[in-house]
Parts: structure tokens; C-alpha cells; sequence
């Protein structure tokens, strides 16, 4: 018996439909804008509770 299964494995896949074969899918996103600058390890902690950030909430 051939195992037809076997063949296809070992042949690279060709795929005229994949992901980046759309422009939608790999366009260029926009950076990441925040409202608040990043908080700080040795930073007060954003919570209010007065301990530094990485004791507390990170």
C-alpha cells in the first residue's frame, strides 16, 4: 500500500491564497500611541497604594 499522505509532507505547500498574499493582512499598521508615559519599576505605583510599582501591581 503507498501512503499518499507521506508525499505531501515533504512537499513545501503552495498556497496562491495565504496570508501575506493579501495586502490587508501585511500592511503596515500604525504605531502604538499611550496617553500616559510607561510606568517605571522604582515608580510610585499608578494605584495610589504608595508603594513602588514593582513591589506592588508589577
Amino acid at each position: 500500500m503507498e501512503n499518499n499522505n507521506q508525499d505531501s509532507i515533504n512537499q513545501p505547500m503552495v498556497d496562491n491564497e495565504s496570508c501575506c498574499s493579501q495586502a490587508s493582512c501585511c500592511a503596515p499598521q500604525s504605531p502604538i500611541v499611550h496617553e500616559q508615559p510607561k510606568v517605571g519599576r522604582n515608580d510610585p505605583c499608578p494605584c495610589d497604594s504608595g508603594r513602588k510599582f514593582k513591589k506592588c501591581c508589577g
